[in-house]
């Protein structure tokens, strides 16, 4: 059973639409025959079994008894499904509350409930590793106004407790060589991230790397990516992308493998751990 506790709501979500789609084919029923019988629209049976959504435990206890699921099974569901429609993210909080888009929630949630999170990034520090001030010049880039900016930056540094709590995920992180050549915001704001990368990349739990000019072309040219996997393996392994509007989660199995694929050629095009380092520090020192 995956742990449910309060950084795991939308895990609890994305389990039960899981669970509760595969009860159903494992009884060869279709959803529009499932909704029919309960007198269902069909699409309350797709937004089940696909959306980021709170789920009524009287719904999960129907289709429960419908797919005859076993006892333990069923007090599960039931129990995710009490989680989502009792207990709160940080993000619907103030001053959280309305002012992050529902894609981005959706993943928020997951990088919080993940056992390893794998980062491809070529362009700028990742959020779960920008200093507050780079955050402040990469969200000012934005057409944003300056509350929703300044509410943007709280939730970058809200989301980097992950990596200090008690039990924190497994992070990779791989940074094209321009991310560390470039310079964002003045000379000091520009040293505090390079140092901030360091004080990361020491922490054990931390592997951050980079990517050289010198690999020449290589498996991520396509874009930034994020790998997330779970304690659970009912959830699976998911790819986050995002682009200058939105973002989305992938979780199909022939999506997500050419990027796990890679993910793992480049382990062996980036720069060892200490030559990471080493060049991180000449960018300091040159500074």
């Amino acid at each position: 059973m995956a742990v449910t506790d309060d950084r795991s709501v939308a895990l609890c979500r994305i389990l039960l639409r899981l669970q509760l789609r595969r009860l159903r084919e494992a009884r060869g029923l279709k959803a529009s025959a499932v909704a029919a019988k309960f007198g269902w629209s069909t699409a309350r049976m797709t937004r089940l079994e696909t959306k980021d959504t709170a789920v009524e435990v009287g719904d999960v206890r129907v289709l429960c008894d419908l797919y005859e699921a076993s006892r333990e099974l069923r007090e599960e569901l039931e129990n995710y499904a009490l989680i989502t429609k009792t207990r709160k993210d940080w993000w619907d909080l103030k001053p959280f509350k309305g002012k992050i888009p529902a894609w981005f929630q959706a993943y928020l949630g997951l990088e919080a409930a993940a056992k390893t999170i794998g980062i491809y990034q070529g362009e700028f520090v990742p959020g779960l590793a920008q200093d507050p001030e780079y955050a402040k010049v990469i969200l000012s880039l934005s057409e944003a106004d300056e509350r929703t900016q300044e509410v943007q930056a709280e939730v970058r540094l809200k989301r980097q407790s992950i990596l200090g709590r008690e039990a924190p995920p497994a992070v990779t992180m791989f940074l094209n060589e321009s991310i560390i050549r470039r310079q964002v915001g003045t000379v000091d704001v520009w040293r505090r991230q390079l140092e901030r990368l360091l004080d990361l990349a020491a922490k054990p739990h931390i592997a951050l790397r980079i990517l050289p000019f010198a690999a020449g072309a290589h498996p991520a040219m396509h874009g930034p990516f994020t790998l997330l996997d779970f304690e659970d393996e009912t959830v699976g392994d998911l790819a986050y992308l995002e682009n200058l509007v939105d973002g989305g989660v992938l979780s199909e199995p022939a999506v997500v493998t050419p990027f796990k694929s890679a993910f793992e050629k480049l382990k062996h095009l980036a720069a060892s751990d200490a030559a990471s380092e080493s060049m991180i520090r000449s960018v300091v020192a040159a500074l």
